[in-house]
């Protein structure tokens, strides 16, 4: 992640929150798994992951 969020930092957040369904864990990757962690706290990714739950 740069000085700004853009569309690649969603996309890979994205992209990453998928390999739970393939059972690959982020810990080998200490910089993959702090990266998931500081995105995940964004205000609007959160908004964005509770509508999703909603839909479900």
């Amino acid at each position: 992640m740069g000085e700004h969020f853009s569309i690649a930092d969603a996309y890979l957040f994205t992209v990453l929150g998928w390999c739970r369904f393939f059972d690959i864990e982020l810990d080998e990757w200490p910089a993959l798994s702090a990266y998931m962690a500081r995105i995940s706290e964004r205000p609007s990714v959160q908004a964005a992951l509770k509508a999703e739950q909603n839909r479900s």
